[in-house]
């Protein structure tokens, strides 16, 4: 195997593969993924050498931000190329804000590209004389700058003479490209010129030319570019009122200003270039979607901002010094960057003073934003992680082989002799709903969520059997908890702190023991609801937790009325099994229920706080009628809760709705037992009718579906019907419909303005629907 990389100045696809052969041989990795490339090998001459393949970088859409700016007007939607989580989410935080004020204020104040040769002479006198005569012949310059471009047009000539040596600091505009090989093009014909110029002039001649001295401080962060300017300079102001601030920011402008001057004095303690809080992040962003030098970063990013009170409101401004961009040549070119270019409206000639009036308006949204959630403490609760007083062997993909999945299967099975011969894996991890999202939201360094998976393997028997599963892999109930904590540090500080009390008592804790514990559990009522499982796997030193289940051919159809009887069937079958049973649950350890009376009554200011947040975050969703009624529920959650608590109580799912509750084979399932709990029968009645009636449905049809239930319920055993003879069924579907509505439905809400959950307006439209009717009937 040769040591040099073939293909040396080959931009075929062709060189490309023997490239990656050869780099596959020399380093003994399969590196499938470089395989692929979406680039024309010839396409890429001049952009890099020996193009062996390329790498996808997942661009995201933050704002709408509107602009006024000279040449970036209206709203403005930015293609932010990032792996950093919460960047986009803080970046479009800002951006609402700003717009919610106005708008942000953009204009470049110069654009300047600048190259600075060295001379070295005999002596300091003849490099005297030569920055005299320099001066003297600054036409001819001009010239030379002309001879090798349309666009470059030199605009100073600055000598810097230390001793014997003078740095000449040539500064050109180069209109919409960034400048740095026009430039140096430019600068190197000056020198040409001046050597031959100079050939028999002994007193002025220098001795020795280097094109560049290091004055330019080309992609360094320098004083003199700071003051002079180095690319783009363009600024970004906004007046950002004190109600927005609170609503949106879920800050104070004072606190933020205080907050600023302290900051500002940190960042002259350290000797910080400049001051700003992370700019870099829209510059870095901004370069890599749209083919930009990404090692100007360096100096693009630095940044000086202000924050000011004007009256009760904020005034924020930003200035970047540096900003090397350019919408022509260079990266602007090829495919993708080009499109980012064009979907802003600065592809070509004439983009480069909207792409910089962008770059400056985002990066103020985004500090503004960070600022904001820093003084609050969101940053902290944003980016914090469980604490563990151990190492963790995360569970990989490659784990899930025979030698793994033969234990938890031959248990199962019942089937100590059972030799698993393979195991096939889905090339990738599909989540598995809302609580899979947010449990990788307080751990993403965990493997979470559906794998699909074939599985070969012999009976004890010798029978061969091949079966089509699924391995669900859980997060603990911990990491849920730290996800839902997360969103909460976005909703403001009352509902951050609210969660911190409550959270950990919520529904959510200990999830990833109690979906296990119902998939162990016996009892035909439930069994006959379930997927088939296959087995289980609960490992606390890996913090792993698996099911494997039946892989299930869902049949579509429509939530009629004979589908929704046909699920309460289901569940009231396993309701009346336990109804009156509930202490004996409990006392098993594996479901949750929080000591000292219900979480529901304790955790009051929990479900106020998120009244009131979303109904300022989402009118729309929860307007003022609504938020009153919610506040009036958790005011007085005390009272009515104790009436629901004395209510005869079962085993519920706790999660059933459409999503969680299917047809497969003719068979009714429902999965997902994770928020397995004790409840009222009907708490699984009104969500399943909040999620599939409708915001019109009548009276009767309400009526009817509670019979329907309450029929199943009954049917089990003489013991539940005697309870359910001795119950106000439709008074516990009623409070059990406003505690939906006040906990589950409200978080939500809450979250939904940080992931969008499609199904949520219809489910709020029917949900409160359903609360009028029973209002209606209770005032009858």
């Amino acid at each position: 195997m040769t040591d040099v990389i073939p293909g040396r100045g080959q931009y075929t696809e062709e060189a490309r593969l023997r490239r990656l052969e050869w780099l596959r041989g020399r380093t003994g990795a399969a590196m499938p993924s470089a395989e692929k490339t979406g680039f024309d090998a010839r396409a890429l001459t001049g952009n890099l050498e020996n193009f062996v393949g390329s790498v996808e970088v997942p661009v995201g859409l933050a704002g709408p931000l509107l602009f006024d700016g000279r040449a970036a007007q209206g709203g403005i939607v930015a293609p932010l190329a990032t792996t950093e989580g919460a960047l986009i989410a803080s970046a479009s935080r800002g951006a609402r804000a700003i717009t919610d004020s106005g708008g942000v204020t953009t204009r470049v104040l110069s654009q300047r590209m600048s190259r600075a040769p060295v001379f070295e002479f005999a002596d300091m006198a003849t490099a005297l004389r030569f920055a005299d005569w320099l001066r003297s012949v600054r036409p001819q310059l001009d010239e030379q700058v002309a001879l090798v471009s349309r666009h470059a047009r030199l605009i100073d000539v600055d000598p810097y003479q230390i001793g014997r040596y003078l740095h000449v600091r040539c500064v050109f505009e180069t209109a919409d490209a960034a400048g740095q090989n026009m430039t140096t093009a430019a600068t190197w014909q000056i020198c040409r010129w001046l050597t031959e110029a100079l050939h028999d002039q002994d007193s002025l001649r220098p001795e020795r030319m280097m094109l560049d001295g290091n004055l330019s401080s080309d992609k360094k962060v320098s004083a003199v570019s700071m003051l002079a300017g180095r690319g783009s300079r363009v600024t970004a102001e906004t007046r950002i009122s004190a109600d927005v601030v609170a609503a949106v920011l879920k800050s104070d402008p004072a606190v933020m200003v205080r907050a600023h001057t302290a900051t500002v004095m940190g960042a002259q303690q350290a000797g910080m270039v400049g001051y700003g809080i992370n700019a870099v992040n829209i510059v870095a962003a901004l370069f890599v979607a749209t083919g930009q030098d990404i090692a100007s970063v360096h100096e693009s990013g630095v940044s000086i901002l202000s924050l000011e009170l004007d009256g009760p409101d904020l005034l924020a401004t930003i200035l970047l010094p540096n900003l090397v961009i350019g919408t022509v040549g260079g990266g602007t070119a090829l495919p993708h960057q080009r499109e980012w270019l064009t979907a802003l409206g600065c592809a070509g000639d004439g983009g480069a003073e909207r792409f910089a009036e962008i770059v400056a308006g985002f990066a103020l949204a985004l500090d503004v934003s960070t600022a904001a959630a820093m003084v609050s403490g969101q940053f902290a609760d944003a980016h914090r992680r469980l604490g563990r007083a151990r190492p963790v062997e995360w569970l990989l993909k490659a784990d899930l082989n025979a030698a793994y999945l033969r234990p938890p299967l031959a248990r199962c099975l019942a089937d100590p002799g059972l030799v698993v011969e393979s195991v096939t894996l889905a090339p990738e991890l599909h989540g598995d709903g809302i609580a899979s999202e947010l449990g990788a939201l307080g751990e993403r360094r965990k493997l979470t969520g559906l794998l699909p998976m074939t599985v070969h393997w012999t009976a004890g028997d010798g029978t061969p059997v091949t079966a089509d599963l699924v391995a669900k892999i859980k997060p603990r109930g911990e990491d849920l908890i730290a996800g839902i904590a997360m969103v909460a540090s976005r909703c403001g500080r009352e509902v951050a702190q609210a969660w911190d009390q409550w959270g950990g008592e919520s529904d959510f804790a200990g999830t990833h023991r109690r979906e296990p514990a119902v998939y162990r559990r016996r009892e035909p009522p439930l069994t006959a609801l379930l997927p088939r499982c296959f087995g289980i796997v609960e490992d606390d030193s890996r913090e792993a937790y698996v099911i494997l289940m039946e892989r299930l051919v869902h049949t579509p159809g429509p939530w009629d009325s004979e589908r929704i009887d046909r699920a309460l069937r289901g569940i009231g079958a396993v309701h009346g099994h336990w109804l009156g049973r509930d202490q004996q649950l409990i006392a098993e350890g594996w479901l949750h229920r929080g000591a000292g009376g219900s979480h529901l009554a304790k955790a009051g200011e929990l479900w106020e706080a998120l009244a009131r947040y979303n109904a300022a975050e989402h009118p729309g969703l929860i307007g003022a009628e609504r938020r009153d009624l919610l506040l009036g529920a958790a005011g007085s959650v005390g009272f009515w809760d104790q009436e629901l608590e004395a209510m005869p109580r079962t085993l519920v799912h706790n999660d059933f709705n459409q999503r969680n509750v299917t047809v497969a084979d003719g068979r009714l399932i429902a999965y997902d037992w994770e928020l397995a709990t004790v409840d009222v029968p009907q708490r699984d009645v009104a969500e399943l009718l909040a999620f599939t009636l409708g915001p019109d449905a009548s009276e009767a049809a309400v009526e009817h579906h509670l019979e329907v239930h309450r029929d199943a319920v009954a049917a089990v055993s003489p013991a539940a019907t005697g309870l359910v003879a001795g119950a106000d069924w439709r008074r516990g579907y009623h409070l059990s419909l406003r505690k939906l509505l006040l906990s589950r439905l409200q978080l939500y809400t809450a979250a939904h303005a940080h992931r969008e959950f499609a199904f949520l307006p219809a489910v709020l439209d029917s949900a409160f629907h359903l609360w009028e009717i029973e209002a209606r009937r209770d005032a009858e």
